[in-house]
């Protein structure tokens, strides 16, 4: 079994070869126009995407919304859930909540891919790490959705308004705030049990507070979730090892001392500690369970853990021609992992005896990997009222980030997992210490050449420094290189700008169409192999994207059906490959990519009480260029399809309300998924061999009464029991990252 944490990425690498469209029927509630969704009047939904207040249909990039009532209706409580909701987003799983990459429209490259493709929002606060060894890659935030406003999904390249690493698009999870005009609340409580697995239940309640009235309000969240297993570790006799649980809250006060002026002061914090994973054992080559369905043999259970902490401040002030909007944050974050890679290390106990390191014959070997992160960022722009025939947002960014990542490979004893004293317990560790620091100015402006007829132009310019130092020692080190290996500190800069023009015509108020061209960037980074041979690229540049895009996006028949579609093409420039470089393994910029594509969605709402809403989304995303140092080392060659990417997607909801007399009501609904066939990694590759992993077809249903302020829900999930392979890793024996199984789930509910 391998590992997929950051710096373990490095040591493999330098030791071993090394919606639905906003399911648009789902109301959202009225909330602040400067930072939430809200409804205009007609029930339009408004979203913020653009930095500024716009209607859905008229912003002009390809979105999908998701509600916060949307989404529990739905079920839907992860990252995992709502990607197979939308078209283009998909979760490359490493069987734990807040482990694994998140990317969109196929911009990924696989299992060796370092940093992030894809930058997550909180709010205003970015969370996703820029940094080329930050472990963004391996970080699938995974807050709790409760007390949300909504989700947007931005696919293409964001590089103009949210910087570095928004190659594929943005994700934005938007709160909901504190309101000063009446007391409210909220309450949840759910029993879930899987159909041979285990049984868990969660409960969470908003209070929604006015200290002032219209001047003052503090929102208070706090949620309590066991999710539980289904995946039984016979090395340990632990069933439904891969229960977690999640717990944390929120606070939040709104403060207004003028009809101009508004303060937000946020603090969250959310802790998952998972016991192990969602894994089950395979025969090596193939997807056929080794132990029987749903079972895996760790001599440990590999438990993850996932800590986040957050601390913002937003302050606003209108003036006649604009908004002036500051903000600053702090967020520390953590992703702790632990591995089973005996079959890995084992084989090398033999050299390791050479050389006077002799290991008893019940030693297991476990990865331990760290990623500590903090990022601190700050923004202010100025987001302008329309000002005759233009309109513009400016502004200025600036983040520094500090990640101290240590892994260590250490020996422990098979019978009490307890490490092996004395030299012999550290096989391999690697203190990985990492600064960025990033300024960037940025602007877009509208020119309105008609009413109905704009365009937009975008440039930012970005400044990013990295330094970085690290060190490897250990037993490993000691036998193949006669000692600990000392890298001398790194440090390298770039200047990055990026690009955005889009054209939009409004053939009619409620039609629009788009064409958008706009670029993104990954940050680059110095080079960090333990051996860098001469000749070879000490400082890795920036991956650039240009996403070119045709799309429209429409209300009809009296808004009672939502359309959107779009069409597009992403050129992928220097991507950030390993490759082998006079026989050692090294990053380079060594690739080139292409992605065409469409995405369809479609709601529809004939009735006040039916809806339903349809995705669809093709992606052919493939390898242009690679150099050959790529092919030798990970088999890849051009016209490869990129890993970890189905060509088709799609989804669709149906939800039929019921009246039964007086203020009762009934619910029924269901939810289709489909996902097609992946690779998970290059057809020629030697060290990660490739695995087809199987599409995957699953139904939900939803049962419900509603009286007045309470609901009552029965919902039953992936109903077929289809199985679903996640993920794949090679090797003698292989493992497979399961998804969930069929589950039924309770709900209680009530709004006050």
């Amino acid at each position: 079994m391998r590992t997929g944490t950051k710096s373990i990425g490095l040591t493999s690498a330098s030791l071993l070869g090394l919606c639905v469209m906003a399911t648009g029927a789902a109301a959202q509630t009225a909330a602040s126009p400067d930072t939430d969704s809200v409804e205009a009047s007609t029930g339009e939904i408004v979203v913020t995407a653009s930095k500024r207040e716009q209607k859905l249909r008229d912003v002009p990039s390809a979105i999908t919304v998701l509600g916060g009532d949307t989404l529990a209706n739905l079920g839907v409580q992860s990252v995992r859930d709502y990607a197979t909701l939308t078209p283009g987003l998909a979760i490359q799983d490493s069987g734990s909540p807040g482990y694994g990459k998140i990317f969109i429209r196929g911009l990924t490259t696989g299992s060796l891919q370092q940093s992030a493709t894809t930058v997550y929002y909180i709010d205003d606060v970015p969370f996703t790490a820029s940094s080329a060894n930050g472990g963004g890659a391996f970080i699938a935030p995974d807050p709790e959705l409760t007390d949300i406003e909504r989700i947007e999904v931005l696919k293409g390249p964001q590089g103009t308004l949210y910087g570095a690493s928004s190659l594929g698009g943005v994700i934005r999870l938007v709160s909901k705030s504190p309101d000063a005009s009446g007391f409210s609340g909220s309450a949840r409580a759910e029993m879930t049990a899987i159909d041979g697995g285990g049984a868990g239940f969660s409960a969470s309640a908003t209070l929604n507070l006015p200290l002032v009235t219209d001047r003052l309000a503090l929102r208070a969240t706090g949620f309590y979730r066991e999710a539980p297993g289904f995946a039984d570790n016979i090395g340990t006799g632990t069933d439904n090892v891969n229960r977690s649980r999640f717990k944390g809250g929120r606070l939040a006060l709104r403060w207004t001392p003028t009809d101009r002026l508004t303060f937000d002061l946020v603090g969250q914090l959310q802790d998952i500690d998972t016991r192990g994973p969602a894994l089950e054992t395979s025969v090596a080559g193939t997807l056929t369970p080794l132990y029987g369905e749903r079972k895996h043999s760790n001599f440990f259970d590999a438990p993850t853990q996932v800590r986040y902490r957050l601390a913002s401040v937003t302050g606003r002030y209108d003036t006649d021609l604009g908004q002036i909007i500051a903000t600053g944050a702090y967020l520390e974050s953590k992703l702790q992992t632990e591995v089973d890679l005996t079959s890995t290390y084992a084989p090398f106990f033999p050299v390791f005896a050479s050389v006077g390191y002799v290991y008893p014959a019940n030693t297991g070997v476990a990865v331990v990997s760290t990623i500590p992160a903090v990022k601190k960022t700050a923004e202010l722009r100025f987001v302008s009222r329309r000002l005759g025939g233009i309109e513009f947002v400016a502004g200025g960014f600036y983040t520094h980030e500090r990640v101290a990542s240590p892994t260590d490979v250490i020996a422990r004893d098979m019978a009490t997992n307890a490490r092996l004293p004395g030299p012999l317990g550290t096989i391999i560790t690697t203190p990985i210490n990492d600064t960025y620091e990033e300024l960037s100015a940025f602007g877009n402006l509208t020119v309105y050449l008609t009413d109905n007829l704009d365009v937009t132009g975008g440039l930012r310019f970005a400044h990013s420094t990295e330094d970085f130092n690290a060190s490897y020692g250990g037993v490993y080190y000691t036998a193949f290189l006669g000692g600990p290996v000392a890298l001398p500190p790194v440090h390298s800069s770039h200047d990055q700008l990026t690009y955005l023009a889009t054209l939009r015509w409004r053939a009619t108020p409620t039609l629009s169409f788009f064409a958008r061209a706009a670029s993104g960037y990954r940050p680059g980074g110095p080079q960090v192999a333990a051996i860098v041979p001469p000749g070879a690229q000490t400082r890795i540049n920036p991956d650039t994207v240009w996403n070119y895009e045709v799309g429209l996006k429409g209300d009809f028949l009296d808004r009672k059906l939502s359309l959107e579609a779009s069409v597009y093409r992403i050129d992928w420039n220097d991507i950030q490959l390993y490759t082998i470089f006079n026989s050692s393994q090294l990053l380079a910029n060594a690739g080139k990519a292409k992605v065409d594509g469409f995405e369809i969605q479609l709601a529809a709402r004939p009735t006040e009480l039916l809806t339903a809403t349809a995705n669809l989304g093709y992606t052919n995303s493939r390898l242009a260029e690679v150099d050959p140092g790529v092919t030798a080392y990970i088999g890849a060659v051009a016209g490869d399809p990129i890993p970890q990417t189905s060509p088709w997607t799609a989804s669709a909801t149906l939800d039929q309300l019921i009246p039964l007399g007086g203020d009762l009501q009934g619910q029924l609904g269901a939810t289709f998924r489909y996902q097609s066939r992946r690779f998970t990694s290059f057809p020629g590759s030697i060290s990660d061999p490739n695995m087809r992993l199987p599409g995957r077809t699953t139904f939900d249903l939803r049962a419900g009464l509603s009286y007045r302020n309470y609901q009552l829900q029965l919902r039953a999930e992936n109903i077929t029991d289809r199985k679903g392979i996640a993920n794949y890793l090679p090797g003698a024996p292989a493992s497979s990252y399961l998804m969930r199984p069929r589950s039924f789930t309770v709900s209680v509910s009530s709004k006050f």
